[in-house]
């Protein structure tokens, strides 16, 4: 038996005549999608031993480096434990919502209290060999534990604990025993900063108003609404700035409409809207912050060039043909010339707008996107997915013009229902 697997082998038994072997807990919500509780890009080793779904993990290719590495948040939460234990050493253990707890085992330094809040990618503390069970042998105890009893916290390390399967990065880890991933590579690259600002109309006509904290993923205010309603059935709209909104007349004629925010603080106040033209039949409309208005009619993507933050029609000029053949169900910008959209068969694709009849296609995924009616981007690589039933679902893409999904994950949802709107658009370019 190689070195390594004897060692960690002895360290399994003495941890299990310590707090037995775990039961695995029954949640009744879907587990978090984490990331590696590492910096953006260390790759690690992560073992089940005798104790899955609990993974041991040290630092690839020889382990080299694992005592001291530094131990980062694998998504926002609160510190729930922070604390020396007679046998598992110093612990750390963080609620993330919906009663997940993750707990870290045998550090070697704790860098948060309880109570304290963090965000993915804080610094938690540093891997070590603290406390008997770790056998002196420098590794981090992961668990992630759902709180089937209610009590407040996730128990851990024993027989009838409360830990379950974990998933890091879209994969889930730890359904056997004696189970090993090889250089598995963190994408715990931080969390994105700003406020994503969503404009939505009911299907009533009065519009809404939600502030979403990018990071976290919860409304911070909001949804208020209007009292007054548009006065005609919208058609697709794209936020140009805070308080300016453009949106469409479902109607032969085509005619497009500004809307002046006056207030979105108590309730949604605007100003009646006003006329700017005729011609505009687009089904899907989005600005990219940086003067580009994307309207798609019959699968036609058209650009157009808006030169003030106000617009008249002469500030709306004449729309450059990009291409035909866009058949897409929903429409966002994620940066400058960058589109991302999917289509009723559930394909995610991001368009990269060169020129006049010039853009690069990236297919991103292949199936399962066709659920959302509306997509949304504040900028930063963070999407907004909405559901026909009212919920809301964000996702965050490490690096979004990379022109793949491999960094592309899911973390869960801003609310599971409540969002009634038709249409939405988010203020381009006010998360990074």
């Amino acid at each position: 038996m190689p070195r390594f697997t004897a060692l960690r082998a002895g360290i399994t038994i003495t941890l299990i005549a310590a707090f037995g072997l775990a039961a695995t807990a029954s949640p009744a919500l879907a587990a978090p999608d984490l990331q590696l509780p590492f910096p953006c890009g260390q790759q690690w080793r992560l073992d089940t031993w005798a104790h899955a779904p609990a993974l041991d993990m040290v630092k690839e290719p020889d382990q080299h480096g694992t005592e001291g590495a530094a131990l980062v948040a694998p998504a926002a939460g609160t510190v729930n434990q922070s604390f020396y234990h007679s046998n598992a050493g110093n612990v750390i253990q963080i609620n993330h919502g919906g009663g997940y707890y993750t707990t870290y085992l045998h550090l070697e330094s704790r860098a948060v209290s309880v109570g304290a809040s963090v965000q993915m990618g804080t610094t938690i503390g540093r891997v070590g060999k603290s406390g008997p069970t770790s056998n002196g042998h420098p590794h981090l105890h992961f668990e992630l534990g759902y709180d089937s009893d209610g009590n407040g916290s996730a128990s851990w390390g024993f027989a009838g604990s409360e830990r379950v399967r974990p998933t890091f990065n879209g994969v889930t880890y730890g359904a056997a025993n004696n189970q090993t991933w090889r250089n598995v590579t963190s994408r715990n690259c931080g969390a994105p900063t700003g406020t994503a600002s969503v404009y939505g109309v009911l299907p009533d006509g009065r519009l809404t108003y939600t502030a979403i904290d990018a990071a976290t993923g919860r409304r911070t205010h909001g949804a208020v609404t209007s009292t007054a309603t548009l006065g005609f059935t919208p058609k697709a709209m794209a936020t140009l700035n805070f308080n300016t909104i453009l949106v469409t007349e479902d109607g032969p004629e085509g005619k497009l409409y500004r809307i002046d925010v006056i207030s979105n603080r108590d309730s949604v106040v605007f100003n009646q809207p006003l006329l700017l033209g005729t011609g505009f039949t687009h089904e899907l409309l989005a600005y990219d912050g940086n003067s580009h208005l994307f309207g798609i009619a019959g699968g036609v993507l058209r650009r157009y060039t808006v030169n003030a933050a106000k617009p008249a029609r002469a500030n709306i000029l004449a729309g450059e043909l990009i291409g035909s053949g866009f058949t897409l169900k929903t429409l966002t910008t994620t940066a400058s010339n960058w589109l991302l959209g999917t289509t009723s068969s559930g394909l995610l694709i991001a368009y990269r707008i060169n020129g006049i009849q010039d853009y690069t296609r990236f297919q991103l995924r292949d199936a399962t996107w066709q659920v959302f009616d509306s997509l949304l981007s504040p900028g930063g690589g963070v999407y907004y997915g909405h559901r026909p039933e009212g919920s809301m679902h964000r996702y965050l893409d490490h690096n979004p013009h990379d022109g793949n999904a491999d960094d592309l994950i899911g973390q869960g949802t801003v609310d599971t229902s409540g969002w009634t709107q038709t249409l939405m658009s988010a203020q381009p370019a006010t998360v990074s």
